[in-house]
């Protein structure tokens, strides 16, 4: 795992992000214009994503029938259109005019691939007189498909028939992208925080969400701080979308500063909600548990239940079994007699009230919809991890 200034360059899981559903659409809407189009213009809108190409031809070929052929063109500084083309047709030279007006069976595709600013011109060139020529001819024996990087070129060859991809994924999508690339791996400590904190702050941009999972556990907790430390390649962009976008306008002070800000309290809040609330409920019997012998003998003039005191009611008394006793009530036991406090009858017993205690700031900021302190959190985590270690194995 990466540490926080460890900047090395990361990509999406090949396997599993081409197997989502997304980026699977693209492809199969790509094999349907090639039925219809002999041009296609492939926009990438967030640059080449890892495996891009070889999915994209793999596509290309798929949507071929036999006897047709396919014909990829890694376009570079060096090269030369024409005559590349002209190789796969047994001349010389094609120019575009010729190709257009190609019919000698079988039929090709070429795909055009440029990999500089100069060869996209030169890409772009090629592409748009392709078009314009072809559109007066009927019944060519070639289609032809440019690949093209809007990250790199803003501004596409003419096309009548764009297909544009942006490379992010749904919710539900990122959740699984996530999920799977997280497997076996919690943290921190029996939480599984971490991995909803990154599809929180993920949002629809997994190369955001794989730099978010080389950070360690603790630098994950200081969310959304911890986002300086990523390298932000597009900061002075407008490619930045999500929770990145958002970190972006409050680093730069801009005028919605505060706005964003409270999203990305919100995205850490939600991240919260999802991880730590059923975790926190899971625990709380256990803990229960450990203090049972002391919760016993503090309640036995009450016969085992608390008397809660009901602040709208006074005088009035609600009656909780010990099983039923919240994180929140063991608390408020502890503290609101100062004659007669709570406490605990041997080491155990007060650890857990310890981690009851720390417990309650959690839930506290959670119940009132605030992002809980970092700190807070950490050492929550510890406390339950602690008290309930002999435990884990066989009941969590």
């Amino acid at each position: 795992m990466t540490t926080s200034t460890d900047h090395t360059a990361v990509q999406v899981s090949v396997p599993i992000y081409w197997a989502m559903p997304g980026p699977t659409s693209f492809l199969a809407e790509l094999g349907h214009l090639l039925e219809a189009h002999s041009a296609v213009a492939v926009c990438l809108e967030r640059g080449a994503v890892a495996g891009a190409q070889h999915f994209i031809n793999d596509a290309v070929k798929r949507a071929c029938h036999e006897p047709e052929r396919v014909v990829f063109l890694d376009v570079h500084d060096g090269s030369h259109i024409e005559s590349d083309i002209g190789h796969h047709f047994a001349r010389v030279q094609l120019s575009a005019m010729e190709l257009a007006h190609w019919s000698q069976p079988p039929r090709v595709i070429v795909v055009l691939t440029p990999f500089s600013a100069r060869s996209s011109e030169r890409c772009r060139g090629f592409f748009e007189e392709f078009v314009k020529e072809s559109a007066a001819v009927s019944g060519g024996a070639v289609r032809l498909v440019l690949v093209w990087s809007l990250l790199a070129d803003r501004l596409p060859p003419k096309s009548p028939c764009e297909l544009r991809f942006n490379g992010t994924l749904s919710e539900d999508e990122m959740h699984a992208y996530v999920t799977q690339r997280l497997v076996g791996r919690r943290g921190p400590g029996s939480t599984s925080l971490a991995r909803h904190l990154v599809i929180e702050f993920a949002g629809a941009d997994p190369l955001v969400a794989e730099e978010l999972m080389a950070l360690h556990h603790n630098v994950l907790l200081q969310l959304p701080e911890s986002l300086a430390s990523m390298p932000l390649k597009d900061a002075s962009s407008d490619q930045a979308i999500g929770a990145l976008k958002d970190w972006l306008e409050v680093r730069a002070q801009a005028a919605g500063s505060g706005v964003a800000w409270k999203r990305l309290e919100q995205r850490y809040w939600r991240a919260c909600v999802r991880a730590l609330l059923p975790w926190i409920e899971e625990r709380r019997l256990p803990v229960v548990d450990k203090l049972r012998d002391s919760l016993e003998d503090y309640l036995f003039p009450t016969r085992g239940v608390w008397k809660k005191p009901l602040p709208w009611r006074p005088g009035s008394f609600q009656d909780i079994p010990i099983n039923d006793l919240e994180f929140n009530d063991i608390v408020a036991m502890s503290h609101r007699d100062a004659a007669d406090p709570f406490k605990g009858l041997d080491e155990t017993a007060n650890a857990a009230l310890t981690a009851c205690s720390k417990v309650k700031k959690v839930r506290d900021a959670i119940a009132h919809m605030r992002p809980p302190a970092a700190a807070d959190i950490r050492e929550m985590i510890l406390s339950l991890d602690a008290l309930l270690a002999e435990d884990g194995a066989r009941n969590l």
